[in-house]
């Protein structure tokens, strides 16, 4: 019973140090640029399936404040402790509370207020497998559904709900308690079909954006990298604390329940996963969050109350040690700790409404826009209107690709703020006129271009071309509807033909 106490008063605690976190930290670009999403409700965007957005826009009619964005994260990072609490009950109360209160308190769970897609994806997944404990220790005969309904949330979340359903395929396969819920797994899989459905459909009918990201345009490039199979594996021992591997080592073979060895395989099979993918690609850390609360939960089953209890203390003292470092960053001079190049990027984010006030005399008629998507959203969250993306941009969020037709801006004129200084090739062959202007704002200078008249057609033949050759090349084999992209600027020649054959027409073929 102490021990529990001790659980409800470091939630209390943590819940309180989340809501202040949120509101202190200045918004992302991410952050923002899902924000993006949400002023605009669909059932997919650009990068990823839609549930940040659909959170995000309950919440946007009552208020526009940073915290309330980010309250999603703040509540489900801290239900999630609850939620191992409960799953860790039937063995002990007091391991149960020790081991959730150290979840709470691990740092990447502790600091975890930032709104992104791996917010719903982590709450999701813990959710499915909380189901799936209940159908085969409790015997609950709907749980089979709920857990597959979950796993669908989580992959309308993010694309890394894949990796859970993989563990979960060798789990039915390779333990006898699987195989004997078999029939269970396939209620799960049909639970989950109808998310996987809804998104293909999104993508038939968009241009297959999400495949065309993920699997391709992001990953271009690719080779084999033993810097980042080393980074991963130095993450990962930074993640789980040397204490943590320590633990684990020790009971690695001590014999576990039915749902301790689910707990393994929904562990072990995501992290060599990533371990594997390391090889070709650097592994971000938020990438491995969702996987990380099943290290406790396996943990939870095996390790005694006094083991517990000083993994609390470490693990205390190693979350004050990154407060510490937080609060060093937010409130020590910027020179102290970042590259001088940097400082505008460090001005925008601390500072946007100063940022807005000194462009105000220059944009009275103009369309607003920066040349990345990152600026574009920070703008946007903090003018309260929409800032489109002039230019190329990345292989990134090209959620404006959708947003903006700029076949509505010929002849307008349009006002480019960015970070870093560019060429007069980037605007003087699509504008009339352009009148270039430097801002200095504290540390931090910023380069702005008012463009006057805009030239749609040669815009569309040299950078929307491009765009749609790099982005926009959709395979002969996926069938799909018309393309937004290309049916409203190629509508003669397409998305789906050869890149060559594309590169080679005349601009006057493709005039609408």
């Amino acid at each position: 019973m102490r021990d529990e106490k001790l659980f409800w008063r470091i939630l209390a605690l943590v819940f309180v140090f989340k809501l202040a976190l949120a509101a202190i930290l200045p918004m992302s670009g991410d952050e923002a640029y899902f924000v993006v999403w949400a002023r605009h409700p669909d059932i997919g965007y650009y990068d990823h399936p839609p549930m940040v957005a659909w959170l995000l826009a309950l919440l946007l009619p009552f208020g526009h404040a940073d915290w309330l964005v980010r309250l999603p994260a703040v509540v489900m990072s801290t239900l999630e402790g609850w939620i191992i609490l409960r799953m860790l009950r039937p063995a002990g109360q007091a391991p149960a509370a020790l081991a959730a209160a150290v979840y709470l308190v691990w740092p990447f769970s502790l600091v975890n207020v930032l709104v992104t897609t791996d917010t719903p994806l982590i709450f999701f997944v813990l959710l499915s497998v909380w189901f799936l404990v209940r159908a085969v220790r409790d015997g609950c005969q709907r749980c089979h559904a709920w857990s597959g309904l979950m796993l669908g949330l989580a992959f309308l979340s993010k694309y890394f709900a894949v990796v859970l359903a993989l563990a979960y395929v060798f789990w039915f396969v390779f333990t006898d308690t699987g195989r004997r819920h078999w029939r269970g797994g396939l209620v799960l899989l049909l639970a989950a079909l109808p998310a996987g459905l809804l998104n293909l459909y999104w993508n038939a009918t968009h241009c297959w954006d999400n495949i065309l990201f993920n699997a391709y345009n992001r990953n271009a490039g690719i080779t084999l990298s033993w810097h980042d199979f080393l980074l991963y594996l130095v993450m990962t021992l930074y993640m789980m604390t040397p204490p943590m591997v320590l633990a684990w080592w020790q009971v690695r073979r001590q014999a576990v329940s039915a749902q301790g060895v689910l707990y393994r395989f929904v562990w072990w099979v995501p992290t060599l996963f990533f371990l594997i993918l390391s090889t070709g690609k650097t592994i971000g850390l938020h990438w491995v969050l969702a996987f990380y609360p099943f290290l406790f939960l396996l943990l939870g089953e095996s390790l005694p109350v006094d083991r517990w209890r000083r993994l609390l203390r470490f693990m205390t003292g190693f979350a004050l040690l990154h407060v510490l470092v937080i609060a060093f960053l937010v409130l020590s001079p910027v020179r102290w700790w970042l590259p001088a190049r940097l400082d505008s990027g460090y001005v925008l984010l601390m500072q946007p409404q100063a940022v807005l006030s000194a462009l105000r005399p220059l944009r009275s008629g103009f369309v607003v826009a920066t040349n990345d998507y990152s600026t574009s959203a920070v703008m946007a969250w903090h003018d309260r209107q929409p800032w489109m993306v002039y230019g190329e941009g990345s292989k990134h969020a090209r959620e404006d690709d959708m947003l903006t037709d700029f076949r509505q801006l010929a002849g307008r004129n349009i006002l480019v703020f960015d970070k870093s200084p560019t060429g007069d090739e980037d605007y003087a062959p699509y504008f009339q006129r352009i009148v270039r202007h430097q801002l200095k704002i504290g540390n931090g200078v910023f380069y702005v271009v008012q463009g006057y008249g805009f030239r749609y057609p040669a815009y569309r033949d040299m950078v929307l071309r491009n765009i749609r050759q790099r982005y926009y090349r959709i395979p002969e084999w996926l069938p799909h509807t018309p393309c937004y992209f290309c049916v409203r600027y190629f509508p003669q020649t397409g998305c789906s033909t050869l890149p060559d054959a594309a590169a080679t027409r005349s601009p006057a073929h493709d005039q609408p």
